[in-house]
């Protein structure tokens, strides 16, 4: 047993039981689409901020995904927290993940996705974009029981916190701006 679930165990589970109840595949497919769309979504992005010459902004956004990324994956591996269906397996699984749990990878991008939102979109658009990214991807590796509510916790701070531990003044230095 991880530190991890010495410290939150018990509502780790209670939670993670809430939103893993897989109803139908066309669910299962929804989320496991909805997971793995982030991807996409950081090359459009990219390429929006490349488009409108904001070099700046993509340097930045460059440097903080690899960077954040490289240190979660150092997280997931220094903790070795196994995904959820490996230690209960009455939980329902979508799909399986090689990969240790803690912290989520995807909510890590998703959140860090927050700070490089475009602001000349308009307000609807940044609202369902919002809401994709900090309900519908924690929920969905939720219900896909790939994370414990405490993955999801954590990668979502590391998202919020590492755009602003990597400035873009820093960015700028690194890709001499």
């Amino acid at each position: 047993m991880s530190i991890i679930d010495n410290l939150f165990g018990t509502y780790d589970m209670y939670l993670l039981k809430f939103f893993n109840q897989p109803f139908s595949v066309f669910l299962n497919i929804f989320f496991i689409v909805l997971i793995y769309s982030i991807y996409p979504i950081l090359i459009l992005l990219a390429f929006f901020y490349m488009r409108t010459k904001q070099f700046e902004k993509l340097s930045h956004l460059f440097l903080v995904v690899v960077l954040g990324y490289l240190f979660v994956i150092g997280l997931k591996y220094y903790f070795d927290r196994p995904r959820p269906y490996e230690n209960h397996p009455e939980l329902a699984k979508i799909f399986e993940k090689i990969d240790p749990s803690f912290p989520s990878a995807h909510t890590f991008l998703s959140f860090l996705v927050l700070y490089f939102i475009p602001k000349r979109l308009p307000k609807w658009i940044k609202y369902i974009f919002i809401l994709y990214l900090i309900v519908l991807i924690p929920i969905g590796v939720l219900y896909a029981g790939v994370h414990y509510p405490s993955d999801v916790a954590f990668g979502a701070i590391i998202g919020l916190l590492f755009p602003k531990i990597i400035s873009e003044g820093f960015a700028r230095k690194v890709f001499k701006f």
